[in-house]
């Protein structure tokens, strides 16, 4: 069992979606009800903040400058201070609101939305091609959330938290299309919580962040196994992300919750696995 550490001991309303920057060597994250995109450099503790108009749910960096950014109405190019819609959502802002996004290994963003209500399943996974087009990969879903790819085992794994529930995909990089749904048998009600963001290691492990239960799962993908459990002190644990020169620096988000003395933090644990890089978004047009 590993215990995080507090690192940036603010209150976000919302904390997630973080996302290690190679290059600068700093993590971006958000804070989605707080309308904020951070930026946390780790030799400094300096953390930057840059507010909209409206919720921002995840950042992913885009090949050749700038970012990606998921907001409460659609997606959007974030270069040199300008917001720049890729897509808007029909009723986007209004009943759902876009949630985590990511880049598969060939770039293309995929990005989930999720009913403001938390349980009408009128949410969907998204994915964004390298020319601007979009299409709707899985419907009916309530609170669509964490991605990850295995690339060497050709899988792609999704987070619903309404329904607690984790799946594996077949998954052809050269297409980009889905196939051979699997739920994996994870223990979450053991926990009391439900899964949120999540992360892959160099062994193909899952490291999924429970909202409710105030920690990181590391889990076998193969057969469900928790391998590892990191401990934030704080209820709901957002997110999670690999980073630092090693990557084998685990940051993690959380949610403020009334009386929590560190709900809304920042928190880092050191693991043994080191992560993988996040990929970029890249786009031909």
């Amino acid at each position: 069992m590993i215990q995080a550490e507090a690192v940036w001991k603010g209150k976000a309303a919302l904390g997630e979606g973080p996302l290690w920057d190679e290059g600068e060597q700093v993590l971006y994250w958000v804070d989605i009800d707080g309308y904020k995109l951070h930026r946390f450099n780790p030799k400094t503790n300096d953390d930057q903040q840059f507010s909209f108009a409206q919720h921002v749910s995840a950042v992913v960096k885009k090949a050749g400058g700038g970012f990606v950014l998921a907001m409460g109405d659609g997606l959007y190019l974030y270069e040199e201070e300008r917001l720049t819609p890729y897509f808007l959502l029909p009723q986007g802002g209004k009943q759902l609101r876009f949630n985590d996004a990511k880049c598969d290994p060939a770039g293309r963003l995929w990005a989930g939305t999720m009913a403001f209500d938390c349980h009408s399943p009128i949410g969907a996974l998204y994915c964004l091609d390298h020319n601007g087009q979009i299409s709707k990969a899985i419907s009916g879903l309530a609170i669509s959330n964490g991605l990850a790819w295995d690339e060497e085992k050709g899988l792609l794994y999704h987070n619903e938290t309404a329904s607690a529930s984790t799946t594996a995909y077949r998954f052809d990089e050269q297409t980009g299309e889905m196939s051979e749904p699997r739920i994996i048998d994870i223990p979450y009600r053991s926990y009391n919580g439900s899964p949120d963001g999540m992360a892959i290691d160099e062994n193909g492990h899952l490291w999924i962040a429970l909202y409710g239960a105030s920690k990181v799962i590391c889990v076998d993908p193969d057969n469900g196994n928790v391998l590892e459990e990191v401990v934030v002190p704080a209820t709901n644990v957002t997110s999670c992300a690999f980073g630092g020169e090693d990557y084998r620096t685990l940051y993690v988000t959380t949610a403020n919750k009334q009386g929590e003395h560190e709900g809304g933090s920042l928190f880092a644990a050191r693991v043994e696995s080191a992560g993988l890089p996040a990929h970029a978004y890249l786009s031909r047009k």
